[in-house]
């Protein structure tokens, strides 16, 4: 008496998978992706990796993804130099993005790898007070490395607590840095390290510029209000800053 019924359960729960994956595959290769028309001259005209096309397929952020791209085109155009540089690296899913698009860049990856520090928890307060010291503590340099790839004579890993970090940096200049830090004292130190670094036409990104990180909302504003550069607001799922520092 149960057995049509288990049968008739298991159908359902592969009919559903089968639902969602076929979803996923038409999505992929037939949805809407949004790409602006220099990605699509460059993808049709065979500018872009294998790797970089298999990676923007599978990253849910397209508007973060082409504006990291459109930027490192526009760096390259003027041909601006510099070394990239995150801070806040977690597994590496960004970095892998911008290691793709300029591989023959220096690339410097910042982060504990152990997650965050009291200290800097203590002050937070809206979603970043829900964090603890093993947020995001699960990664490590090793793991980020294999999963970046690509380039690794250009991708230079620095452990340990940004900015007590800064003095393995020492005469280095950015011409692209994103920041994902979350918390106001990383993304306040970072500002306060990268921004005097950049080079003319560089640009520093702002990751979750949104009520959520009031900590971090409110380090890019206190910043902000002493340069002469505008932050731009980007209308990607987490709220990109984004800073292009002034041509002298």
């Amino acid at each position: 008496m149960h057995l049509p019924i288990f049968y008739l359960l298991n159908f359902s729960i592969i009919l559903v998978v089968l639902i969602f994956l076929i979803k996923y595959l038409w999505d992929m290769f037939f949805g809407e992706n949004y790409e602006p028309p220099a990605w699509e001259q460059a993808r049709k005209e065979g500018r872009l990796s294998r790797e970089l096309l298999k990676a923007s397929r599978n990253y849910p952020d397209k508007i973060r993804l082409y504006n990291f791209w459109l930027q490192i085109q526009r760096i390259n155009k003027e041909g601006l130099k510099g070394d990239f540089a995150e801070l806040g690296v977690y597994k590496g899913e960004s970095a892998r993005l911008l290691h793709l698009m300029d591989p023959g860049r220096n690339f410097h990856l910042l982060d504990t790898f152990e997650g965050f520090t009291r200290t800097d928890l203590k002050p937070e307060t809206g979603e970043a007070a829900t964090y603890s010291t093993r947020s995001f503590a699960d990664t490590s340099r090793d793991k980020v490395l294999k999963y970046v790839g690509g380039n690794r004579n250009k991708l230079i890993i620095h452990s340990g607590y940004f900015p007590q970090l800064t003095h393995e940096l020492e005469n280095v200049n950015y011409v692209l840095v994103n920041i994902d830090a979350d918390l106001y004292n990383p993304t306040k130190a970072g500002l306060e390290y990268f921004y005097p670094r950049l080079v003319p036409g560089g640009v520093i990104f702002i990751h979750d510029y949104n009520y959520k990180w009031e900590g971090l909302m409110k380090a890019v504003d206190e910043f902000t209000a002493n340069i002469p550069e505008q932050f731009v607001l980007l209308p990607d799922l987490d709220s990109t800053v984004m800073i292009i520092k002034n041509k002298i």
